[in-house]
């Protein structure tokens, strides 16, 4: 069963040959450093993520409008003319897509691909609702976007638009346990609440929610 986060457990001496296992001063220091891991251990370690008057979910902050298109279309550079466009994300928030309604807006796979809070870069794909008139959001949270591939669509009449969503994500690790995110408590408003959705860091890096993300009940809003 392992208890805590392991602090200290990754943690080296620079030069092990001075840490003798008995007499002397590096006798005291090997002895302390011992102490450390052994109580350390068995310490959770807490952060805390402050999220405050954060910007209300924008439909085009992206990239602004344009028609679908009957052969494949891809946006980068200054082609991702929104209010947010190329510009980085912090926090960082899931993409969204909004289309018209259409029956040229088809069920295609739109990729996105950008980069997370570390800089790695990822890719998602969302899938457009059929006919449109929906926003249809990703999960990962994107500190920003670099690319966007539409693929072909039966025609020109429908329209779309890229934004970001209501998710965020961590500047830290999201720990889980037992399959669980692990938050001590969520406080909304100066209010203890338990409505949020918390998705903890994958297992797999890359996964583009590198330190997990959340969800309030209460969606940003600005205020």
């Amino acid at each position: 069963m392992a208890n805590g986060p392991g602090l200290m457990s990754r943690q080296y001496a620079i030069k092990p040959h001075l840490l003798q296992t008995s007499g002397g001063i590096a006798a005291e220091v090997k002895d302390l450093r011992d102490d450390l891991i052994a109580e350390l251990s068995l310490v959770a370690g807490i952060a805390v993520e402050e999220f405050t008057n954060q910007a209300a979910a924008d439909v085009n902050a992206i990239k602004l409008s344009i028609a679908s298109a009957a052969a494949i279309q891809t946006y980068t550079g200054a082609a991702l003319d929104g209010v947010v466009g190329l510009l980085a994300m912090s926090p960082p928030r899931n993409i969204s897509i909004t289309s018209t309604v259409h029956a040229d807006i088809d069920a295609v796979a739109v990729v996105i691909t950008g980069k997370d809070v570390n800089g790695d870069d990822i890719t998602e794909s969302i899938t457009l609702t059929d006919g449109g008139g929906v926003t249809d959001v990703g999960a990962k949270a994107f500190a920003k976007v670099t690319s966007i591939v539409v693929p072909a669509q039966s025609g020109v009449g429908g329209a779309l638009e890229f934004g970001f969503g209501d998710i965020i994500g961590f500047l830290r690790p999201l720990k889980s346990r037992a399959g669980l995110a692990a938050v001590v408590r969520e406080i909304a408003v100066g209010a203890v609440v338990t409505t949020g959705t918390f998705v903890a860091a994958p297992a797999v890096a890359g996964a583009g929610q590198p330190n997990g993300t959340y969800l309030a009940a209460a969606v940003p809003d600005a205020t």
